[in-house]
């Protein structure tokens, strides 16, 4: 867009989505931009599906996370949580300074949780604008433990499945299966849909699995993935809907 698109555009509609993810390793079957591949997609699906209730815009994508746990697979790109804090809260002002009232982040990297808590309460009273957060993730929590093969982690079942749909490209011969390891069983497990008591410790990757994946991707499919992509923006829309009311 020019800036002049952008100056009509917010006469028309005054919410902007940021898709965020990360730049790190996958195991052998994904590339390293997954995690800001599916954010991109669900942003610019979401706002292509909502285009005649809302002009929605979709930013660049910042394409690096915090990612220090996955640096000692060759390829991985971290930044410090501060710089990513920083970097969301600094895009955020720009925007709510064009005059956009609401910024989307849509994240596709659960690394960058903490780093985006951060920025969201360091923004609070000090922007002119409402910041929401959603991990795409988190938007068919159902519509995962029903069809997918846990654990789900990374470059699993789930993940894979999603990707696949989306268009990323996959290397089918190069799936592996590898479970992970609990670094404390019972507490510490590798695996967002456990239930019980629950701990955590900083680990690096390569203390859980020796391939990059945690979870089944040689159960990974493009169905699969379409049922899970058509829950996560069936919900993302609805909550767009919800705070274009408000």
């Amino acid at each position: 867009m020019t800036w002049q698109e952008v100056e009509k555009r917010l006469k028309e509609c005054k919410i902007a989505l940021v898709p965020l993810g990360s730049t790190e390793q996958h195991g052998p079957a994904l590339p390293l931009s997954t995690d800001h591949y599916i954010a991109t997609q669900f942003a610019l699906r979401a706002a292509e599906m909502i285009w005649d209730e809302q002009k929605i815009v979709v930013t660049p994508t910042i394409t690096f996370g915090f990612s220090p746990h996955h640096m000692e697979f060759k390829g991985t790109i971290t930044l410090s949580e501060l710089t990513l804090s920083s970097m969301i809260a600094d895009i955020c002002h720009s925007l709510a300074q064009h005059g956009f009232k609401k910024i989307i982040l849509v994240n596709g990297h659960g690394g960058n949780e903490t780093a985006i808590s951060n920025a969201m309460h360091d923004m609070q009273g000090n922007i002119d604008a409402k910041v929401y957060h959603v991990n795409w993730y988190s938007l068919a929590g159902d519509k995962i433990k029903e069809i997918v093969t846990p654990p789900v982690y990374h470059a699993c079942d789930m993940e894979t499945s999603v990707a696949w749909y989306l268009g990323q490209r996959v290397l089918e011969d190069k799936r592996v299966d590898e479970p992970g390891k609990s670094l404390v069983p019972g507490f510490i497990i590798p695996d967002m849909l456990s239930t019980g008591p629950r701990a955590s410790v900083s680990y690096n990757f390569k203390e859980i699995t020796k391939s990059g994946v945690v979870g089944y991707s040689t159960k990974a499919t493009k169905d699969k993935g379409k049922l899970i992509a058509d829950t996560v923006l069936e919900n993302m829309v609805s909550f767009i809907r919800e705070i274009a009311k408000m």
